[in-house]
């Protein structure tokens, strides 16, 4: 068994449900290929390096699994008749996997969610006690720089 990460990046303008339903699918086709699914995050809304099929922007997912070549070789197929893709790259982690390292790993990472959720939910909301007195000269990390300039250069060397 190997372990492999596909990027994808779907149209930008797809609904939370539909975006839901396409994680759901391709992770119904890697554990239907005898995979196993390690995590899926969205890394949300992006501007692209450059248009594909003329987008501009794209939301990127992570889909991080354990399976073997048939499982990549079904996704990227259900990846490439899908028209709200955009494009996918599969890389390749690590060649041999234990099973049993992954459920390991899948366990600590629902606790570690399953912790952070407890916390969110079990933290009060405390109202400010008292709002700081502000001195009349900012800090240095206050200093908001301003953002460089784009320049032009002449290409000639003319100056």
């Amino acid at each position: 068994m190997r372990r492999y990460e596909t990027i994808l990046i779907a149209h930008v303008d797809l609904s939370e449900d539909e975006q839901s339903s396409l994680i759901a699918r391709y992770g119904a086709i890697v554990t239907g290929q005898k995979g196993i699914l390690v995590k899926v995050e969205r890394w949300g809304k992006r501007r692209l390096a450059y248009m594909i099929k003329k987008q501009a922007r794209g939301f990127y997912i992570l889909i991080d699994y354990a399976g073997e070549s048939a499982a990549v070789n079904e996704l990227e197929r259900n990846l490439k008749i899908n028209d709200k893709i955009l494009k996918f790259m599969t890389v390749l982690k690590d060649d041999a996997v234990d099973p049993a390292a992954l459920e390991k790993e899948i366990a600590e990472a629902a606790q570690k969610t399953e912790k952070k959720e407890e916390v969110k939910v079990t933290a009060p909301e405390t109202p400010p006690a008292a709002a700081p007195v502000e001195s009349p000269e900012p800090e240095a990390a206050e200093i908001q720089q301003p953002a460089p300039e784009e320049t032009t250069t002449d290409v000639k060397g003319d100056h």
